[in-house]
């Protein structure tokens, strides 16, 4: 219905980006140095401050911004911490005795806190960790980290070999001279106008040991330790470590488990215990209720293993059995933990060589027998007995009864674990804790000399039940899904600020990226409870779509708990807190419910940035490039209104500055401002009007009526300079068009910090909004939990709304649910009565299909389902999860269209490339392949460029070989095209003209029409015609269209599959089912004797919708969950056709 001057009604979206920045005194409370300190970052002051027996090696000043470390030289630890702030770095050499020294390096940042850190070491690495150090200088402290007097990798422990000082340094001696010479120089350098005030802690595996070692012998170290993961008992652990190894060998024994033998176990463990904690999402939380039946993978007796589908024979299941068991001796007596189940995806750690583990044979050689020959082979109960009286290095930290001299003092300890961990069973830590809570709880005494001694088998389950008369002083936490340290395999929330977790992120990290408060921080969270006397409770952990890189954007948020309480979700809200709700969801959301009412409607997105329009702009900044009917290349959020309102867009639905200002500044050069100044306003303003009232009219819905209202959604953020022209030309507007036919709704985000909601970002925010003219009809708050009334009650006042046009948009178990929560809070009649839609004439039809829609729509969305569907996505983009944002709409509607939960694991594609097989990127192509291999389908989406290309290859190829669905999109269709040429049709070398012009066998060329030169819109872009071929009726493709013979769908590439080549794919089995009108270029290939392998050309995700998903996508995830026959036999579905735009399919 037209309104006021012809325009629809409009609805005005705007998002400020208004979050807080971290507020915690961790952060706040650094002082500048004293006057002078800066003076003494030489080594001429240094050497005169340490003491005899000391050398000082290197002083050297970093500027702001700076990288410091010792490079590759430094073995252990080569990876330098870049992006530092100003400081003085000192290494120092100590001679520790007659034949042995350790080194120390120390971090002085020029604006210090007073406060001190030391971190620890891993396994037996000899290097300082200037990475982890850096973690201190960011947070103000000056820290510390020792080589533990040697130089070595990680597993590297012939340096002990007949070394008795060294051995010493690396069990106690060179950590606590580091920290009592450190604390010296840290005191002297900052002067007496500046005091040290409180020392820290921070390590895990050997670093946790060597923190619990110090405070064990010299109480006042430390104010407060974060230990993670420790290695604590040194004489029990490393003897465990080979006869775990030994439960596995030798590789040629039927008995032995191999890598895919250990993903088999871990998706069968998850399968069984994933539910036990009410929460059925892919991590098992409570693996000390996961009793794990693996007679469910027992090879039929006349079936050869792995012959048909994958099973183990009795003895591996038998092996299995032993490594989840406790090691114990002939007398029964437990002599250490097994490992978790949940554990499994880090099994390889332990079990995946020809010998055992170098933590476990190295020890015995080197450590205890000084005897490089020794045979693993001969390993008994003996070497546990002579470990523990011999204790090389006196590195075992079991003297439970010192701690007392730490809570004495008001020290604290927060201990954590990862419940995955494949390398130190969790079970050592909660021994640890059990062992401290005999000797000093409430029943303090029970545990005699306080040594941790043995365990008889069957008592250990006798635990003490809570952690009764050492909570004021020490507090446990396991978390679920988390590997040794860091990582997960299962997408679980792992990372809080733990030790180590900020430098595996990057070199520049410093907390948890976004959540750098005490909430999100253990590290800041101890702080806190030394400082301040707040117990730490509970820690909310964060995990990234790319597990280990932030910026891929938050997966999952999760609390753990100060063991024994445990986070239970309640069947409220979102368990992962993952679905979380932007503007565009808000403005498509609220078009649905418009729709609902028979309404037609239509949306603009307004993108203040000077490029004309997405096509160029970089997936892995700017997110997925959408593109229209039209081969418009246009913002995503577009794709969010198509896929919800089931409407077909113009490129004109999208403004931006570069197109308002080459639409001006054409106009001038064809004289149309009569040699008038052009200027800002009015004629950039009034070119954004009638860009807006023309648009707001085209018909979208594929009949010829107008939008009866159109919701244009402003992009950036208030203040921005580049938005002011569009918020001037919108104040206007609304102006213009009168206040019955405007609306305006300002998209805000409320924080909550320290578990108090901030309400002032809105407040200046609103206020900021309507000093421009634009006054907020309503106001709708982002927020991860509800608000209080007092919030809403505190909003709506100082935003000057009623407290009912104040809403509450929490994170929702899914985005599909954001209509049914606005639609719970009165948004319909709000927006009936401020555009007076009840003028707008709604024929009986439309309003039948609008409630039909409703109906639709809330049956679809509302069921949480349990049964899941495992999808692995490898891409070259997957640091940015919005590059791939249509793909992953595609296959969230596909699931729930099958009643399936999406469990969607990225993948590097570089990752799963040969070249990382050993080195430093060994653990994630580890983590990788492991992830592929317990997937139930894999998709390779489209990229363009050769980096990642070989790593999908080997994906197509081992998704074909092991008969796993497999849908390659775009690129994907291409790469697949290009192994399997490699593999079936003599063609080692084939490759694409994209990666190597002037090769030999190109099975993918460049399209000749286009052009090579100019990059903008010269691809082969939008709708275009797939003709299925003839005699392919077999084709699975096919069936899922309904069976008809031609299709369209949309495309963005400028390769093809060669023409020259199409003959020899096809004779080696690869049919290309589907081509264009000519019959010369490729669309869509399949491979006939195969579950599920196809690859498209096109787009197909483009064109999904949340009621009518795309059919590859469909077809792929049903084939993925095993119903593939049962969604082919209900095609179609819903007749396959387009919405035309004005008669045209656009």
């Amino acid at each position: 219905m037209a309104l006021h001057r012809g325009l629809a009604a409009i609805a005005v979206f705007f998002l400020v980006a208004n979050a807080l920045a971290a507020s915690s005194g961790f952060w706040r409370d650094r002082q500048t140095a004293p006057s002078g300190s800066g003076s003494r970052c030489n080594s001429t002051w240094f050497a005169r401050t340490v003491p005899a027996g000391a050398t000082v090696e290197k002083v050297a000043v970093v500027q702001q911004g700076g990288t410091y470390g010792e490079g590759v030289a430094d073995s252990a630890y080569p990876t330098d911490p870049t992006d530092l702030p100003a400081l003085c770095a000192v290494t120092v050499r100590v001679q520790s005795s007659a034949s042995s020294s350790y080194r120390f390096g120390l971090f002085l940042p020029d604006e210090w806190n007073s406060r001190f850190l030391v971190v620890g070491n891993g396994g037996w690495a000899g290097g300082i960790n200037w990475l982890d150090m850096a973690v201190g200088p960011r947070s103000g402290m000056a820290s510390l980290s020792t080589d533990t007097g040697h130089s070595s990798g990680t597993t590297d422990s012939a340096w002990a070999r007949s070394e008795p000082e060294k051995k010493t340094d690396w069990g106690w001696r060179a950590v606590h001279g580091s920290t009592v010479l450190g604390k010296q120089l840290v005191s002297s350098y900052y002067g007496d106008k500046q005091r040290l005030t409180r020392s820290y802690y921070s390590g895990c595996s050997t670093g946790g040991r060597q923190g619990l070692k110090e405070l064990q012998l010299f109480a006042e170290s430390f104010d407060g330790a974060l230990i993670g993961a420790p290695a604590w008992w040194t004489s029990h652990l490393n003897t465990y470590l080979t006869q775990a190894g030994l439960y596995n060998l030798p590789a040629t024994d039927g008995k032995h488990l191999s890598l895919a033998d250990m993903s088999l176990i871990a998706n069968e463990v998850t399968r069984q215990c994933d539910s036990a904690d009410g929460v059925a999402d892919g991590i098992v939380s409570s693996p000390e209720l996961c009793k794990p039946d693996l007679t469910r993978l027992l090879c039929p007796s006349t079936t050869p293993n792995n012959t048909l589908a994958p099973c183990l024979t009795q003895a591996q299941i038998n092996t299995a059995q032993n490594i989840y068991n406790p090691f114990t001796s002939a007398s029964t007596n437990i002599l250490h933990p097994g490992l978790t189940p949940s554990s499994e995806p880090q099994w390889w750690l332990v079990l995946g060589g020809d010998e055992p583990s170098p933590f476990g044979v190295g020890y015995a050689r080197d450590f205890l027998y000084d005897d490089g020959g020794w045979d693993w082979r001969t390993f008994d109960a003996g070497v546990v007995a002579f470990a523990e009286a011999a204790d090389p290095g006196n590195a075992t930290a079991a003297d439970f009864a010192a701690l007392a001299r730490v809570r004495q003092r008001g020290g604290k300890l927060l201990l954590y674990h990862g419940l995955a961990d494949g390398q130190i069973p969790a079970g050592d830590t909660e021994l640890f804790f059990r062992r401290v809570v005999e000797v000093l709880g409430a029943g303090g005494g029970r545990g005699g000399s306080g040594a941790a001694g043995g365990e008889r088998a069957g008592k250990e389950e006798e635990k003490a039940a809570a952690a009764d008369g050492v909570a004021d002083f020490l507090r446990m936490f396991l978390v679920p899904g988390m590997g040794h340290c860091f990582g997960t395999s299962v997408d679980a929330p792992w990372d809080f600020g733990g030790a180590m977790q900020a430098g595996v992120l990057g070199s520049s990290v410093r907390s948890v990226p976004g959540f750098e408060d005490a909430d999100h921080d253990a590290l800041m969270a101890l702080v806190e409870w030394v400082e301040h006397g707040r117990p730490v409770d509970r820690l909310v952990a964060t995990t990234w779509n790319s597990p280990l890189d932030a910026a891929s954007g938050v997966k999952r948020q999760r609390p753990i708990c100060a063991w024994p309480k445990k986070a239970v979700w309640d069947g409220k809200g979102n368990v992962d807190a993952a679905a979380r709700v932007g503007k565009g969801i808000i403005a498509s959301s609220t078009g649905l419910l418009l729709k609902t009412l028979g309404l037609r409607v239509s949306c603009i997105k307004i993108d203040p940035y000077v490029s004309v329009d997405a096509g160029l702009m970089a997936p892995a900044e700017h997110g997925e490039c959408f593109v229209l009917c039209s081969g418009g290349e246009v913002d995503l959020d577009l794709g969010n209104y198509e896929r919800y309102l089931s409407v077909r867009l113009t490129s004109d639905h999208n403004i931006t500055t570069g197109k308002t200002y080459l639409n001006v500044i054409e106009r001038e050069r064809r004289g149309d401002y009569l040699g008038k100044t052009v200027q800002i306003v009015p004629h950039i303003t009034d070119s954004i009007k009638d860009w807006i009232r023309r648009v707001s009219k085209i018909p979208v819905d594929g009949s010829s009526d107008e939008p009866d209202v159109c919701i244009i959604e402003l992009g950036g953020t208030i203040g921005d300079i580049e938005s002011m022209p569009f918020i001037e030309a919108l104040t206007q507007l609304r102006h213009e068009a009168g206040s019955g036919n405007f609306m305006v709704i300002h998209v805000s985000y409320v924080p909550t910090v320290h578990g108090e909601q901030k309400t002032k970002p809105t407040q200046h925010a609103v206020k900021s909004i309507r000093s421009y003219g634009l006054i907020p009809d309503i106001v709708a708050c982002r927020c991860e939990t509800p608000l209080a009334e007092s919030t809403i009650a505190k909003l709506a006042l100082h935003c000057q709304v009623e407290k009912d046009q104040v809403l509450v948009v929490r994170d929702m178990p899914t985005i599909y649910q954001v209509p049914l929560l606005l639609s719970e809070q009165k948004l319909i009649p709000q927006l009936r009565s401020k555009l007076a839609l009840d003028r707008v004439t709604i024929s009986p039809a439309m309003a039948a299909r609008g409630a039909d829609l409703w109906e639709t729509w809330k049956t679809v969305v509302t069921p949480i389902y349990q049964d899941e569907v495992k999808i692995a996505l490898v891409g070259k983009y997957v640091t940015c999860q919005d590059a791939y944002l249509s793909v992953v709409k595609a296959l969230e509607h596909s699931a729930m269209r099958i009643r399936r939960k999406l469990n969607l694991m990225w993948i590097n594609s570089e990752d799963l490339e040969p070249t990382n097989k050993g080195g430093a990127a060994q653990t994630k192509y580890h983590k990788a392949w492991h992830d592929v291999s317990t997937a139930s389908g894999i998709i390779v989406p489209g990229g363009f460029g050769h980096r990642g290309t070989e790593g999908m290859m080997k994906v197509s190829q081992w998704a074909r070989e092991n008969e796993i669905p497999f849908l390659g999109v775009c690129l994907g269709f291409q790469v697949a095209a290009i192994q399997y040429a490699r593999d079936k049709c003599g063609m080692p070398e084939a490759t694409s003209e994209e990666f190597d012009a002037q090769a030999k066998d190109r099975v993918v060329v460049n399209m000749p029409e286009l052009d090579r030169e100019k990059m903008g819109g010269t691809m082969r872009l939008g709708l275009r015609k797939t003709i299925f071929q003839p005699d392919s009726e077999w084709s699975r493709a096919r069936s899922l269209y309904g069976g008809v013979e031609v299709i369209e769908e949309r495309h963005r590439h400028r390769y093809e599959i060669n023409p020259e080549l199409v003959e020899t794919l096809e004779k080696a089995g690869l049919h290309f089912v589907g081509k264009d009108e000519t019959g010369q270029r490729m669309e869509i290939f399949e491979l006939k004797d195969h579950p599920f392998y196809i690859g498209t050309q096109f787009h197909a995700e483009y064109q999904s919708q949340v009621l009518n998903p795309s059919r590859p996508y469909l077809g792929f995830v049903a084939a993925s969950a095993g119903c593939l026959d049962a969604v082919i036999k209900q095609q179609p579905v819903e007749p396959f056709n387009m919405i035309t735009v004005n008669g045209t399919a656009k």
